[in-house]
């Protein structure tokens, strides 16, 4: 009687399979001095508890450059050193608010504080798109060319009723501040909120001028 020959079980591969890496959700953009992002909050809560909407007041007040982006955690490291590198090479500037402006959406409506558009700020972002397009492979989707910085005051649960009941008051609203920017931020979503991870100084120190808000 021949011997049997031993069963072969097939190896399971889930046993050895490397654990996948969950994206994460990133943004970069640039965030008013502590003064002057206070006030920004306190109108975003004055607006809450007018008009109803509360999600604007979960978001740190900021100038977005790059919209929300998906990325392995393991890419941080890279984005913090290249990043790095683009900063220095940009040109610090200052940003000046003026008045109220929205997206009259009729689905998802947005109110902001303007923020007027120079030279300086418009060449900022068209170099950190061709950087983000070149070095990550962002696509010209996702890396636009069109840019309209703003600070969102109230948008998501705003409902067109409310918008239509607020934006009369807004609409002709003084609001005027300057500040200068000499940093902009890598921020990363934690599943409740925006936590920042870096901070990106622009051009070199001697290139940096204190200013305050006014």
């Amino acid at each position: 009687m021949r011997p049997r020959k031993p069963i072969r079980r097939p190896i399971s591969q889930h046993r050895f399979k490397p654990k996948k890496i969950k994206n994460r959700l990133y943004f970069i953009g640039i965030l008013p001095p502590p003064a002057l992002s206070q006030q920004i909050t306190q109108i975003k809560q004055e607006f809450a508890d007018t008009y109803g909407p509360q999600y604007a007041l979960r978001i740190l007040p900021h100038i977005t450059l790059q919209n929300p982006f998906k990325a392995p955690p393991t890419m941080e490291g890279a984005f913090f050193d290249l990043l790095t590198s683009f900063a220095a090479t940009q040109k610090p500037f200052q940003v000046r608010l003026n008045g109220f402006g929205c997206f009259p959406n009729k689905v998802s409506p947005v109110i902001f504080i303007n923020v007027e558009l120079n030279d300086d700020f418009a060449l900022l972002h068209k170099n950190l798109m061709n950087f983000l397009r070149k070095e990550f492979g962002f696509s010209h989707l996702l890396a636009r060319s069109t840019f309209s910085p703003h600070l969102t005051i109230a948008y998501k649960d705003m409902t067109p009723e409310q918008f239509e009941r607020a934006w009369p008051d807004f609409e002709h609203r003084p609001f005027e501040a300057t500040f200068d920017v000499n940093h902009f931020y890598f921020l990363r979503h934690d599943g409740r909120g925006w936590e920042i991870l870096e901070e990106f100084l622009i051009g070199s120190d001697d290139d940096v001028v204190a200013g305050e808000a006014i």
